[in-house]
C-alpha cells in the first residue's frame, strides 16, 4: 500500500497543517503559488526544511533563453528581524534580496527572495571568486564583476551549501564549485595522494587560497556518469579504481582519522528518523524500529577487531554511480570531499543503494543491481575484499539516510519514495 492509498493524499498540505509556526510554507512548496508570488514561472528544485523554524527553497526559472536559479526563504515570526537585516545589508552592497508579504491577513509572514549571488552563506566566497578566484584558477572571466553572464552555465545549486558553474574558458570548459565552507588545507594533498597511487582522478585547479574560500575546479571531462550511461564496463573499471583507493593507508594526521560513520552513526540515524516523523508521521514507528536495528548492526561491525574485510581503510565517503565519470574505456572518480576512514563495505554499499534508488530493480537479497555486480567484480579482481553482509548493512544505512532526498529534491511522489527507501532498507537488514 502506498502512502497516498493509506489516506495521506497530499503530503505537502499535511506538513503545512502541522506547522502553524510557518504559515508561508504552503506558498514555497507549491510551484504555482510560488510562481504567482514571484510574478514569473518557477519550479522548486531543492528544499531545506527545519520544522517550526524555517523553509528555504531553491527554484529554477527561464531567463534570457537559458535557466538560472534563485532562492526563497520563510521563517517563524521571531526571526523576521534577521530576514529584514539581511535585506538591508544586501541592498547596501548592491545585492537584490527582496522581502515579500504574502498575504495581508498574515502580516508577520515574510518571504525573502534573492538570486544565487545573494545567497547569504555563499555570498562571501562568491565575491572572493569574482574578485580573486578566477585569476588563481587560471581562468578568463567573461564579464568583469559578474559570475552568471556570457557563456557561463549554472549546473547546480543547493542553497546555503554550494553552487556549481560551467565556464567555457575559451573552448576548454572548466567546472567550478563554490562551497559555503572551506575545503581545508588537506584537500589538494588528498588528490595528490590518490593520483600517486594510481586512482583515476581529475587534476584540481587552484591553490590553498581557493580551498580556504571553498573554491574547487577541474577541467570538464567525459561524456557523462555511470548513473546516466549505465555502462557496466565502466562500473568494472570503477571497481578496480575503488580497490586502489582502499589500498591507500589512511593518514593518521588527516581528517579521515575518525572511523567512517561509526562514531556518529547513531546521531545521524536519530536526526533522519526525527525528520521522517515530521514529514510523514505514519512512518515514525517503523522508522524507529529500523533505526534501532541499524544502530545495533553497524555498531557491532564497527567494533570488530579482527583484520580482513571490514577493516577500516580510506573510503570515498559518498560513493555512487554519479561520482564516476566515463569517457570511452576510461573512468574518473570525483568528489572526495567526504573521504574518511571506514570499512570498504561502506563505499560498496553506498554505490549499491544509490543504484537501487535511481531505477526500478528486481528485489534481491543482495544490494544493488548490474552496475554494483560489475563494480564488485572489478573490485575483487583488483585485490579488494569485502563481505556481502557488510555491503547490505551499509546499503541499508545509505537508503535510510537518503530517504529524505525525494522530499528535498521535490519528487512528485516523495512520500511514497521515502516509504520505499525505508522498506528496502528493512529488507536488507533482514537478509
Amino acid at each position: 500500500m502506498t502512502i497516498a492509498e493509506s489516506g495521506f493524499k497530499n503530503p505537502d498540505r499535511s506538513i503545512a497543517s502541522r506547522d502553524p509556526a510557518l504559515p508561508g510554507l504552503p506558498y514555497l512548496l507549491d510551484n504555482s503559488r510560488l510562481s504567482d508570488l514571484l510574478g514569473e514561472p518557477v519550479r522548486v528544485t531543492r528544499v531545506r526544511y527545519k520544522p517550526h523554524t524555517s523553509l528555504l527553497v531553491a527554484f529554477r526559472r527561464a531567463r534570457r533563453g537559458t535557466f538560472d536559479y534563485g532562492w526563497a526563504m520563510t521563517t517563524a515570526a521571531k526571526s523576521n528581524g534577521k530576514l529584514l537585516r539581511r535585506e538591508q545589508t544586501s541592498n547596501s552592497r548592491g545585492g537584490d534580496i527582496r522581502i515579500l508579504h504574502i498575504d495581508p491577513q498574515l502580516p508577520d509572514t515574510l518571504v525573502a527572495v534573492g538570486g544565487v549571488e545573494d545567497d547569504w552563506a555563499l555570498q562571501e566566497n562568491l565575491m572572493w571568486l569574482r574578485e580573486h578566484g578566477f585569476a588563481r584558477l587560471g581562468l578568463r572571466q567573461a564579464v568583469p564583476g559578474s559570475l552568471l553572464s556570457g557563456s557561463t552555465t549554472l549546473l547546480g545549486y543547493k542553497p546555503e551549501r554550494r553552487l556549481v558553474l560551467l565556464l567555457q574558458n575559451g573552448g576548454s570548459p572548466v567546472v567550478v564549485t563554490a562551497a559555503a565552507k572551506a575545503l581545508g588545507t588537506k584537500h589538494q594533498h588528498l588528490h595528490d595522494t590518490l593520483h600517486l597511487n594510481g586512482v583515476p582522478v581529475l587534476p584540481q585547479l587552484g591553490d590553498s587560497k581557493c580551498a580556504e574560500h571553498g573554491i574547487s575546479a577541474c577541467v570538464a571531462w567525459g561524456g557523462g556518469d555511470l548513473a546516466g550511461l549505465v555502462d557496466t564496463h565502466g562500473a568494472w573499471r570503477a571497481g578496480g579504481a575503488l580497490a586502489r583507493v582502499h589500498h591507500i593507508p589512511a593518514p593518521a594526521d588527516s581528517s579521515a582519522e575518525r572511523p567512517a560513520l561509526h562514531c556518529d552513526v547513531a546521531e545521524q540515524l536519530t536526526a533522519t528518523r526525527s525528520m521522517v516523523a515530521s514529514l510523514v508521521p505514519a512512518l515514525e514507528t517503523s522508522t524507529r524500529k529500523l533505526e534501532d536495528t541499524l544502530s545495533t548492526l553497524l555498531a557491532a561491525r564497527g567494533s570488530r577487531a579482527t583484520r580482513g574485510p571490514g577493516e577500516p581503510v580510506l573510503v570515498h565517503g559518498d560513493f555512487s554511480p554519479e561520482q564516476v565519470l566515463v569517457k570511452g574505456s576510461e573512468v574518473r572518480i570525483i568528489d572526495f570531499n567526504n573521504a574518511q576512514t571506514g570499512p570498504p563495505e561502506a563505499d560498496l554499499g553506498s554505490f549499491a543503494a544509490a543504484e537501487e534508488a535511481s531505477q526500478p530493480l528486481p528485489a534481491s537479497r543482495s544490494a544493488g543491481g548490474p552496475l554494483t555486480e560489475r563494480l564488485a567484480e572489478g573490485y575483487t579482481e583488483a585485490g579488494g575484499r569485502f563481505r556481502q553482509t557488510g555491503v547490505n548493512a551499509w546499503a541499508a544505512f545509505r537508503l535510510f539516510m537518503s530517504c529524505l532526498e525525494p522530499f528535498n529534491n521535490r519528487a512528485p511522489e516523495w512520500a511514497d519514495d521515502m516509504s520505499w527507501h525505508l522498506r528496502r532498507a528493512q529488507d536488507l537488514t533482514s537478509s
